[in-house]
């Protein structure tokens, strides 16, 4: 049974499909609210996580503590750096974005032009209608 926080470092950690993530080595805790908020993996499993980096798992992604640690989710596969076949998806999605962007801007552009035009044609007949009276 788990009686002080200390207890969970060396504590195994499974994923929800009882795969074996690694052991506790250090725990992340918010100092000004005193709680848990993470897990850290020194040494994770190489086929959870790229080259095994080191990790930290958030606390909310914990379903139970027992003997062992049961996650409630973790990655199918966690990729730590930008490694060279991932760089040129990185740089097409910053275009795609940039594109997005641009095309957003000149939308929102268009549309403000086209609501001070009826704003102004909608005045233009009000002030005639006033006129008529």
């Amino acid at each position: 049974m788990l009686t002080e926080i200390s207890d969970l470092i060396g504590m195994e950690v499974y994923t929800d499909k009882a795969i074996a993530l690694g052991n506790v080595d250090d725990l992340i805790i918010e100092t000004d609210t005193q709680k848990i908020e993470g897990l850290f993996v020194n040494n994770p499993n190489p086929l959870l996580v790229e080259h095994s980096r080191p990790v930290s798992v958030p606390y909310r992604w914990i379903s139970s503590v027992g003997d062992v640690i049961v996650l409630k989710y973790f990655p199918k596969f966690v990729q730590t750096a930008a490694s060279p076949d991932r760089v040129p998806k990185v740089r097409k999605l910053a275009d795609e974005m940039k594109h997005f962007a641009h095309d957003a801007s000149e939308k929102i552009h268009h549309a403000e032009h086209v609501a001070v035009d009826r704003i102004k044609e909608a005045e233009r007949k009000l002030v005639d209608e006033i006129k008529e009276i």
